[in-house]
């Protein structure tokens, strides 16, 4: 039994309409917007907001004494001098700090007379030397070959009998006979669509040619006809007069030499007045001062001080002022308008019925066996090739071979191989 794999195939269908499950049992249904919750809109609640707080009304403003100067006793000074050279004396020499020549003032440069030889300091001065290979520590790769005769004796060239295998069954094929009709080149793509029928669209497109005149070309512009060719004449540059050193030698005397000069200066006679003459009476000292202001005793104001910190001898109760005027009140929680995220919740059963569930019924699929011909599962296999290309199946034919049974010996050698 043979046949063709293309016969496998569903037919093709000329028709454009084609009815299938999907258009059948699904039906165009309307669609909705989706329900999607509103918030509510945020209300200020009324009255005024009250900001004192048990912070403000516990922790009042304290007065503390000033803090007390702590006097240092002043730096250590050392009554010895100093004697050592310090690392910068000693390491940094003085150098000769003069002044280079500036750089006009240097030789005019002169090229080398030497030939150059196109050779670095460094292809001078580094040479390259030429290293040993360093011996390897790698293990060479070659088998150890030993002495001994290999012992190839296993348990199945000792137990295994060889026995004659039977001719293999060659089947007759056929030979290939050509067919004697004639090979028609029409299929059916050819035959069904024959193309559109009319002409091909006229392209609107503009030729890519340049557009070209045999007139002359007319160069001929206002600015050749109005605009002349002026002589050009250089512009006046005055020549400024060389300066010329005048005759004479010239004169340093100035106005201040000329008119202040140098005067004698006699020394200051000391003008002293006279001598008066002192009286024998006894000197009268009273004045308005002293007698209308009197003399108090006027003593200097101290500091008050500040009595020295004396530790409380009591012993620590424990109990700070906080804890023994705080007075904890009970707050009312604030209530939020903030909507909870719980969803719509029923206690009726769910309805799972659907429209699928009601309207589609489950139908069988069968694979078709031209898409696994090839494969190992498939209950065919590769029979020949025809005269016109078609490859040609053929089912596979199942034989079940009966067990031989085994010799005693055989069932002993292999219960002492441990194989059942």
């Amino acid at each position: 039994m043979s046949f063709n794999k293309y016969d496998l195939l569903p037919p093709i269908s000329n028709h454009g309409n084609i009815e299938t499950n999907y258009r059948t049992d699904y039906h165009a249904h309307p669609l909705e917007r989706p329900f999607v919750h509103k918030h509510d809109q945020y209300v200020k609640p009324q009255g005024d907001m009250e900001n004192m707080t048990s912070y403000k009304q516990e922790y009042v403003e304290k007065h503390a004494p000033p803090a007390k100067a702590i006097r240092n006793d002043g730096q250590r000074m050392i009554p010895a001098k100093f004697e050592g050279e310090p690392t910068y004396r000693s390491d940094y020499k003085k150098w000769d700090g003069s002044r280079p020549q500036p750089y006009g003032m240097q030789a005019a440069w002169e090229p080398p007379k030497s030939k150059f030889e196109g050779q670095t300091t460094f292809q001078t001065d580094y040479r390259s030397k030429e290293l040993a290979p360093r011996q390897s520590f790698k293990p060479s790769d070659a088998a150890k070959m030993s002495d001994t005769p290999f012992e190839d004796r296993t348990s199945h060239r000792d137990a295994y009998i060889q026995h004659a295998m039977p001719a293999r069954y060659q089947r007759e094929r056929e030979q290939y006979r050509p067919t004697e009709a004639q090979f028609d080149g029409l299929s059916t793509f050819r035959r069904d669509y024959k193309g559109a029928l009319g002409e091909h669209t006229a392209s609107f497109k503009p030729a890519g040619q340049a557009f070209q005149s045999e007139a002359p070309f007319e160069d001929s512009t206002t600015n050749r006809h109005d605009f002349k060719k002026w002589p050009m004449e250089r512009p006046f540059v005055h020549a400024h007069e060389p300066y010329q050193k005048p005759a004479g030698e010239m004169e340093m005397s100035t106005t201040h030499k000329s008119t202040y000069r140098e005067m004698p200066i006699d020394r200051v006679v000391a003008r002293r007045p006279a001598s008066v003459k002192q009286s024998s009476a006894p000197f009268d000292g009273t004045t308005n001062y002293n007698s209308d202001y009197r003399k108090w005793n006027g003593e200097r104001a101290q500091a008050p001080r500040q009595p020295d910190y004396i530790p409380n001898n009591a012993p620590f109760e424990g109990n700070s002022t906080y804890k023994g005027h705080y007075v904890p009140h009970q707050m009312q929680p604030v209530h939020s308008f903030r909507p909870d995220n719980n969803g719509f919740r029923s206690d009726a059963q769910f309805d799972d019925h659907t429209m699928y569930r009601q309207d589609y019924t489950a139908k069988p699929i069968e694979v078709c066996e031209a898409a696994v011909i090839d494969k190992p599962t498939s209950r065919f296999r590769f029979a020949e090739l025809d005269n016109r290309g078609h490859r040609q199946y053929a089912p596979i034919q199942t034989t079940i071979t009966p067990l031989q049974p085994r010799s005693p010996m055989q069932s002993q050698q292999r219960l002492a191989l441990g194989v059942a």
